[in-house]
């Protein structure tokens, strides 16, 4: 039986592009809006100089940047905590803090967003749902996302399978969770609509990130329901600066 597991939350953003000729129109990165491609590379948490953009299309990171960072929001499951309180020098921007914690007179109207990203643990993983967990989407010893090729990465923002432990079931993390047919948090059924090239700018966005730890772990468990939380309401991993707890509110 399949086990569940958190690939990639992300809000709905179909066809944003109205990318949708030819296949050769949507690999084409000629069709990419520049502007596009300036704000994601704006918004990503981690600046461009270390982005891995060696033998990259320029453009698609860019663009996976733009739809991962801005509509889809992969950051808000997948980085575990997201944001660091204001003068915490273990974030991008120490004078920035959390901006759910914040005013709406902290934010401009033409400005991009403040706030402190914990960019040492950013698309890590290890925040929990009940007993699932968001999985660690920085590129593994090979470069892969969550250990993904792009194909299987289609697969499961189209379709839903747990392709990842259908191809290591003996990943601790795929023994989280009740065992069902499809993964059950991650919004995939929004994602299905998609355009193949958005997808696969997502994913070369991943492939660009360093590799990064998570903060909580799969021994240290979801509260209430495994490892060492498993008897506990709260996250009981290490307390430290760029590993608060218990970290702002996400």
């Amino acid at each position: 039986m399949r086990r569940s597991f958190l690939t990639l939350s992300a809000a709905a953003v179909a066809l944003m592009l109205g990318v949708v000729g030819s296949s050769n129109a949507q690999n084409n990165s000629d069709a990419i809006s520049k502007s596009d491609v300036q704000q994601g590379f704006a918004i990503s948490p981690i600046p461009v100089s270390q982005l891995n953009l060696k033998g990259k299309n320029h453009d698609m990171v860019g663009l996976g940047s733009y739809l991962a960072n801005s509509s889809a929001d992969c950051s808000g499951c997948h980085s575990f905590p997201e944001f660091l309180d204001k003068g915490n020098t273990a974030g991008s921007n120490p004078a920035g803090g959390d901006p759910f914690l914040g005013l709406p007179t902290s934010q401009g109207l033409n400005t991009q967003l403040v706030a402190n990203f914990n960019i040492l643990h950013y698309m890590a993983g290890g925040l929990c749902f009940g007993p699932f967990m968001a999985r660690n989407l920085t590129p593994d010893k090979n470069g892969l996302p969550e250990g993904l090729t792009q194909d299987e990465f289609i697969k499961v923002m189209r379709t839903g399978d747990d392709v990842h432990c259908d191809n290591d079931p003996s990943d601790p993390i795929c023994g989280l969770g009740p065992p069902t047919p499809v993964l059950q948090v991650m919004t995939w059924p929004k994602l299905h609509s998609l355009t193949d090239r958005d997808l696969k700018a997502i994913y070369l966005y991943l492939t660009a990130l360093p590799s990064a730890d998570p903060c909580n772990t799969v021994s240290d468990g979801c509260p209430g329901f495994s490892g060492a939380a498993a008897l506990s309401p709260i996250y009981i991993y290490a307390n430290t600066n760029d590993c608060p707890n218990p970290g702002p509110p996400q």
